[in-house]
């Protein structure tokens, strides 16, 4: 008790010295010339911000990277490279070993069938030009979804954590947002668009964990102390371990990662439609009022004039679904814990970190950094460009 008053004490003392610092510094700025108050004004205002996140993110952040150069479990044996090079040549983190198997691929194959046969419709969708009609709903759908079905091909065939975490991109933010604007469209449509919206939205209300534990009840196998899942239930043949890969008849490892994934899916493609939904209200009606005049039927008011419009939202949704999937640590922890050929990186962070590996754990947390950096900057060009035009 004693511990918890002093602790309330030293956290009013703190507020209380940053205020009194603010509103002296405030009147400072007052008695200051205008010179001066212009310049300094708007730095006392976000000084503490900058304060809190330099000493709660940038330092933690530099400490990290730092770690992720020093040799031995604890950080005190000199600096090197001896973390980055152990673990970049460890097959469990990053494998080439089955390159050449992609291209035999099922997957590959029919993506490379889609790609064909989606540019054989662009081109006669523009007849009479040299160009490509990529704006044609058909050529549209079978260039993404060729599209995901290499990426796919080529994440399920390639294996280590890191190939695990971009499988995980592809899939997650791809679909989501596909299922997204699907059901965004179709919401809006609806008589009761609220009630739709809330059902839909709903899921991204419950914590992940809890997301992993409704669907174990539906991919359960028959055993010791747990009923069969509903999935397998309506299975025909042997049961299947849907999260651990394995069956009466084989495995089917690694698409035993797939089925994590669709629990992802199923969270986030409420916050993909709630997002895009706003988006395509706010297209001016009439744009689509112009295009029906002119002897557009739905379908092409759709894809010609609605979905030109909403683009940008639909980059900042996938933006911000590629980075929380490469941060995705709950769902796989819930699950299998990292075994069966599920282990991402945030995992890896996780299990090196309690096992009192402190700098492999900052190199594993490195190494989503690297990942994540890309897409934040160009996502800062994309909105720097947005705000100039």
């Amino acid at each position: 008790m004693g511990a918890l008053v002093s602790t309330v004490v030293n956290v009013v003392i703190a507020l209380v010295a940053i205020g009194g610092l603010f509103v002296a510094l405030n009147l400072l700025v007052d008695r200051a010339s205008q010179r001066w108050d212009d310049r300094v004004r708007p730095w006392l205002f976000i000084g503490p911000a900058l304060i809190f996140l330099t000493a709660a993110l940038v330092v933690p952040a530099i400490r990290t990277v730092v770690l992720s150069f020093r040799k031995g479990p604890d950080g005190d044996g000199g600096f090197g490279t001896d973390n980055w090079t152990g673990l970049l040549g460890n097959d469990s983190v990053i494998s080439f070993d089955q390159v050449g198997d992609i291209l035999t691929s099922r997957l590959f194959i029919v993506g490379l069938l889609l790609a064909a046969a989606g540019l054989v419709v662009a081109r006669r969708g523009n007849e009479g030009d040299t160009g490509l009609d990529l704006g044609n709903p058909l050529a549209t759908v079978a260039l993404g979804t060729a599209l995901i079905a290499v990426l796919m091909a080529v994440f399920s065939t390639l294996r280590g954590v890191i190939w695990n975490n971009l499988w995980w991109v592809v899939v997650v933010a791809g679909l989501a947002t596909a299922f997204g604007l699907g059901l965004a469209v179709l919401a809006d449509r609806s008589k009761n668009e609220s009630i739709a919206k809330t059902l839909i939205f709903m899921p991204m209300a419950i914590s992940l964990v809890g997301a992993a534990v409704i669907w174990k009840f539906i991919y359960d196998t028959p055993g010791a102390g747990q009923a069969e899942g509903l999935l397998n239930i309506l299975w025909p043949g042997d049961p299947i371990d849907f999260l651990r890969g394995t069956s009466g008849t084989g495995s089917i490892a690694p698409w035993n990662n797939f089925f994590i994934m669709v629990i992802m899916i199923w969270i986030q493609a409420g916050f993909a439609m709630v997002v895009i939904s706003a988006a395509i209200k706010g297209v001016p009606s009439e744009l689509g009022e112009a295009a029906r005049v002119d002897g557009a039927n739905e379908a092409q008011v759709f894809w010609r004039v609605t979905l030109p419009q909403i683009t940008s939202t639909i980059l900042v949704v996938v933006t911000t679904l590629t980075i929380t999937v490469l941060k995705v640590f709950d769902l796989v922890k819930a699950t299998t814990g990292g075994t069966a050929d599920t282990d991402v990186l945030a995992n890896r962070v996780y299990d090196t970190l309690r096992g009192g590996n402190f700098t492999a754990s900052s190199t594993y947390a490195v190494m989503i950094l690297v990942l994540v950096l890309p897409i934040m900057y160009l996502n800062i060009r994309r909105n720097r460009g947005e705000v100039r035009r």
